[in-house]
């Protein structure tokens, strides 16, 4: 007696499909479909931060917001964020210049990734001039790490948005997909922490890291959209391992 064919599964639905190939690192006609939207959408979201800020809108909640932040007993979480807000200035440079350059020997692809992203926080220091935000005042907010400069946006937001976001996406494929979880859960978690350990800092404004957070997550989904053929081979090293001899 011949047994029923099996149903073929059903189709996985389109975002399902385009957030599989994202985490994967290798993004396909799904993910493509979905990544221009998201950048745009990201990016009119700071183009609304920005005019809020501008018009000094976001004045009471920002103090609301750091006051409750600042009031917080964060623990050992403590550490982690004086690390982050450590990495500015010329080190911060030397560390994205680095993960570039070491992304880059490890593979083209990455590399080119990897320094598209970084574009991020050139975009971010104009805004910043042209923005020219004074930061929270110490006779409002609590300063830890007195710090000079423009307040919008943040520039940690910026840095570390597109560095653990387009540092996951370029070694998702060579990680074992099973612990591809453990690499995307990881910049998620810089992210955050990067984010509250500026306000924390008393060094921007809620809004500030808010509108650092949506210009990088902007930017970075749209070097994702990128056309792969503008983009070397992910099969394609600097250095190839030369087989061994008989």
């Amino acid at each position: 007696m011949s047994s029923l064919p099996k149903e073929a599964p059903p189709p996985i639905p389109d975002h399902q499909q385009a957030a599989v190939e994202v985490l994967a690192g290798q993004p396909g006609p799904a993910a493509r479909r979905w990544l221009l939207p998201t950048a745009l959408v990201a990016l009119a979201l700071f183009a609304v931060d920005t005019l809020l800020v501008v018009n000094q809108s976001t004045l009471g909640l920002d103090i609301q917001i750091t006051t409750f932040i600042q009031q917080i007993n964060w623990g050992p979480i403590v550490y982690p964020m004086e690390l982050i807000n450590a990495i500015s200035g010329y080190l911060q440079v030397f560390v994205g210049v680095g993960a570039v350059v070491l992304l880059f020997l490890f593979e083209r692809r990455a590399g080119w990734l990897m320094a598209i992203g970084s574009v991020a926080s050139l975009i971010d220091n104009a805004f910043k001039l042209l923005i020219s935000r004074q930061r929270p005042p110490a006779d409002i907010v609590h300063i830890l790490n007195p710090t000079t400069g423009y307040s919008y946006p943040s520039g940690h937001a910026v840095f570390f948005t597109w560095l653990s976001f387009m540092l996951a996406f370029s070694l998702a494929p060579r990680v074992n997909p099973r612990y591809r979880p453990l690499l995307w859960i990881a910049a998620v978690i810089v992210i955050v922490l990067a984010c509250l350990a500026r306000v924390w800092a008393g060094v921007h404004w809620p809004s500030d890291v808010l509108g650092g957070f949506l210009l990088a997550l902007g930017w970075s989904a749209f070097v994702l959209w990128l056309p792969e053929r503008w983009l070397p081979s992910p099969k394609l090293r600097w250095f190839r391992q030369q087989p061994r001899s008989a």
